[in-house]
Formats: structure tokens, sequence, C-alpha cells
């Protein structure tokens, strides 16, 4: 099949924090140098129009980011310092107050002391969407392409070293068979490929495989956010205001948290996390979101509210536990991708965008060089280590693996940790979906059924109200992107080990079983249109059977201003 090339001289897979970070401080290396060089302060070749390449799955930058998010500016200062005074910068609001709250099923206590590493004060409330878009134009204004719709779906290789990455077919229908109106992917081709994908990246995995970057490391570790955007009655928020919480709607064994953050005019966004090593195997982030909004506190405080929109991603919480070998010969791989979140601060652009930067650097020093070998790469890994970014990271580098026991237990443990050091040891855990309990150890008088919820498509929102409110969308009749190796394990040993977790912990409705005339029992229905991309079905199945691969690109969710 004949494919366009397309060369450019560093190809950035991934159009979030990190990567736009990285391409934007690339430019600026490559100015830095021109100037020096055309000043006679320096020695060597200008880089004459150099081709700098991000490309992204969405229908445009910031579409499938998702994210609380507080801002810890301390990358963004690095990169912008004169961010503070930009009147096109896309903050929400400043936060003035903060506040750690403990739910139980009926009341609440505030905490009396929060630790300073949580102190959010002053710091920015985004919307990481509208933040990336916002990097994005100052990447273009530098010279940086950026080509949304071009989702990556395979590495080129040469022997071992990684050489570009094919963007995927369109234009073909449920079987693969190719339709008049097909387009072959492109072939991008680059000595320094940096991918950023977010978590679960699916070219990343390819690489770790491949190159046993892993080796020694703990597996990665997830939790599954759930989020919405409510808006209020209007004059309802006067301020700036942050609130994390623990407890209800979580049992003390499931490890995870709710966060409560006010928006630009009369909005708000709530969230709840919940680690994807639960042992129920009928936890639904969803019904848990839901089921948090009839609390009275919370209810109290945006019960005259309506959802304006929806979202679910995953989020690395492993820490540094399980960031990997993170360069090889032709790639690095930064932000999310690699597990570059602080678990203990549920915090990580900051820590994305700088290994963004810190890989923009080794791949600077590859173009000097002309030569993107693992050798010059290493700089990146060298640069990270000596960095904030591992000062941060090694703190709370046992902090996932303090909670494996329970939330009491892992209060102590961390607790310890805090006051004492984390010591040099990396205690291990196991994959997430090897935790889940099957339905006769879990529950001992069989599965529990749960209060039902008054949905009411304001407040309280249904699952399929919910995806109608992402804004995701998918051509139906390209092959599904969800992938079950054998559809024989969900109707049998599935159903009757686990009850078919995927139908209860997908956030999207995209897995039911459904009866069939054929074989006259349930069998599996993956509704794939619902799909928001948040790849939880790939980490927590418990026989790892489902396998998540790019759709189409420029399909997906919608998210705006999550």
């Amino acid at each position: 099949m004949e494919r366009e090339e397309l060369p450019v001289d560093v190809l950035f897979v991934g159009a979030g924090p990190a990567n736009l970070a990285g391409a934007i401080r690339l430019m600026q290396r490559i100015e830095k140098h021109n100037e020096a060089i055309a000043s006679g302060e320096a020695e060597g070749e200008a880089f004459d129009e150099p081709m700098i390449a991000v490309i992204e799955k969405g229908s445009r930058v910031g579409a499938h980011q998702l994210s609380g998010a507080v801002l810890d500016p301390k990358a963004l200062d690095e990169l912008f310092p004169e961010w503070r005074s930009m009147d096109d910068f896309p903050v929400e609001r400043f936060i003035e107050r903060d506040e750690m709250i403990f739910l139980t099923n009926g009341g609440q206590f505030k905490a009396p002391w929060v630790p300073p590493e949580m102190n959010n004060h002053g710091k920015p409330i985004i919307s990481l969407g509208r933040f990336c878009a916002w990097l994005a134009e100052k990447a273009e204004e530098l010279g940086v392409m950026i080509l949304p719709e071009f989702a990556g779906t395979e590495l080129l290789w040469d022997g071992e070293t990684v050489i570009g990455v094919r963007t995927g077919d369109k234009g073909v229908d449920k079987d693969g068979v190719p339709t008049d109106a097909f387009e072959p992917g492109n072939d991008i081709t680059a000595p320094v490929v940096i991918l950023g994908e977010g978590p679960r990246g699916h070219l990343t995995r390819k690489l770790v495989e491949r190159r046993g970057l892993d080796e020694g490391r703990n597996p990665m570790a997830y939790e599954i956010g759930v989020k919405e955007i409510i808006e209020l009655p209007e004059g309802s928020i006067t301020e700036g205001f942050c609130i994390h919480g623990l407890g209800y709607p979580l049992d003390m064994g499931t490890f995870g948290g709710w966060f409560l953050y006010s928006m630009e005019g009369d909005k708000v966004c709530l969230g709840l996390l919940v680690a994807l090593d639960a042992k129920d195997p009928h936890m639904d982030a969803h019904l848990l979101l839901q089921r948090l909004k009839t609390h009275p506190y919370i209810q109290g405080l945006l019960g005259q509210g309506k959802v304006t929109r929806y979202g679910a991603k995953t989020v690395t919480i492993g820490g540094w536990s399980s960031v990997p070998q993170v360069y090889t010969d032709g790639a690095m791989i930064v932000g999310d991708s690699a597990s570059f979140l602080n678990p203990f601060r549920i915090k990580g652009i900051h820590l994305s965008m700088k290994t963004g930067m810190m890989a923009a650097e080794a791949a600077f020093q590859a173009m000097v060089q002309g030569d993107a070998s693992a050798a010059v790469l290493k700089g990146y890994d060298t640069a990270l280590r000596a960095s904030w970014v591992a000062d941060e990271m090694t703190f709370s580098q046992n902090f996932h693996a303090s909670f494996e026991g329970g939330v009491i237990s892992g209060a102590i443990k961390w607790g310890l940790q805090y006051l004492f050091g984390p010591g040099s040891a990396i205690k291990p855990f196991a994959a997430d979906h090897e935790h889940m309990q099957k339905l006769r150890a879990f529950y001992a008088k069989g599965p529990q059924v749960p209060e039902a919820i008054p949905f009411d498509g304001t407040y309280l929102m249904s699952k399929l109200d919910d995806v109608f409110l992402s804004g995701t969308q998918h051509d139906e009749h390209q092959p599904a992107h969800l992938k079950i190796v054998d559809t024989e394990v969900c109707a049998t040993i599935c159903r009757e080990e686990y009850g078919n977790p995927c139908t209860k912990f997908c956030p999207a409705q995209v897995y039911n079983m459904v009866d069939s005339e054929e074989t006259g029992r349930l069998e599996m229905q993956v509704d794939f249109a619902n799909c928001v991309h948040c790849k939880t079905c790939d980490i927590r199945d418990p026989y790892q059977v489902i396998t998540w691969v790019p759709p189409k690109g420029g399909d997906g969710p919608e998210y705006a201003i999550m």
C-alpha cells in the first residue's frame, strides 16, 4: 500500500500538557541557538525552518483533555514566566478558599490541618482542555506544526530503533475493508519520537513491551476519575474555592476521594476518583458519583444545579515506583504515559510539563549532534533525576503501596512515611486487575442490590444521559476500537465468577450483556460508540481480554471546558 511519508525533525505524539510544553521549549531552544549562531556567540549551524510536529487523535487540541484541575504553576513559571500578566491565559479562578472534608454516611467534618503539599491557596483553577488549546496556540506561534485527527496506531522501526509513527487509516468498514472513502494513514518519520499519549498510552505500551523498559519496576497503577460540570443559579459562586474530600460514598477498603472546584461564572466541577485495584467486582464510579451528590453536604451546595458536561479518564497513581525507563533509541516517554503524577498531591500537570521540557532539551542535543541514540537521549533521564520532579516523586514513591491493605492501615503507614521519610526501598505491588475479588469472596451473602437513585436528568444523571453530555461520537461503520480476544469468556466464566464487571466499571455503558436468540444465553455487546477513551476496561478487566486501540482520528469525546 502506498503511504505518504512526512519527514520531520522531532515528532511529539499526543497534544497534552507534556508534549505541548516540550514542543514550545524545543522551539525556544532552537531560537536561542540560532540567535547565538547569528551573533557569533556560538559556532555551528543554525536550524533553518526546523520541522517540529505534534499529532493529536482528537478532533482538536483539548477535545480529549480532562482533569480537575488546580494547576501547580511551577513548570509554567519556567516556560512562560510572564503568564500571570498575559491577557489570554485561560484561568477559571484563583483559589481563595481551600478545604479538606471527610464525609460520613450522613455528616461531615473539616480537617483541622492540611499538609503544606496540599495547600492550593492562590493557585489557578483551569480547564485542562482550554489550557492545552492555549499552549497549542503558543506552540504554533513559534512554528510548531500541530496535526489534530491524526491517531498514532503503529511505531515505525529500523531494527530496534524507533524512526516514526504510522497514523490510522480512514474510510474502512466494520470488517476492516476499505470503502470508496478510504484514505491510508501517513508514515511520519523522525529521528526523535516523544510519546505523551496520557495514561495507558497505546504506542507507549508497545514500546515498553518491545524494549523491556519496565523491567524491575512496579506495574502502572490507576484510578478512574469521573467528573461533571454543574451550573448553579446566577450569583451562586462568588469566590475561587477548592475542596478535596474523602470518605462517603467509598468504603474503607477502597482508595479514592472526591473534589469540588469553582469555575468561571456560576459553574463548578465535581469529580470522584476510585482506585482501579478496588476489590469490589461491581465497583461503578459513575454510580458512586451520583450517590455522592445525594449526600446532604454536597446536595446543600449543589442541589439547585444542572449538570452540563460529563467525562471520565484514568489517572496514573503508581508514582515514581511505576516510572519505566523513559528513553531508548529514537524515543522518549513523558507525562502520564510514564506515570508522572504525584499520587499524594493528586497533581501531575506540572510534572508532565517539566518532563516534556526536559525531553525537549535532550531532543535538541540529538538535533545538534545528529545522533538520536539511547546514549544521547539518556540526557533526559539524567536531567530528570537531578530535577525537582525526582525530588517530589521520590517523596511519595510508596504512597500507592501503603494503601493496598485498606484506607485505615494505609493512612497509618503513609503518616509514618510522611513524618520520617519514605526510605530508599520501593515496595512492590500487583497490577490493578489482580486485586478484584470474585463475587463469592466479596459478597459472602450474594451480590448486594444498591439502593436506586432517582435519576432526574438534571442533577442526578443516568450513565447514558451523562454520555450524551460528553459529546462523544464515533463512526459506527469503522472497526470497533475495543477488542475482546474471546467473548466466550464474557458469557461463561467471567459472568459466573465476577458478574461481568465491565458492565459496571465502564463509565460510558459500552459493555452490555444482552439476550441472544442464537445461543439462548446472555452475550457480550460492545457499544463502542459510547466510549469516552478512559481505558478503564483495558486496565481493570480481570481476564485481560479487552484491549483499547485508537479509533479513527477525530472520533471520541468533545470535552470543551472539562
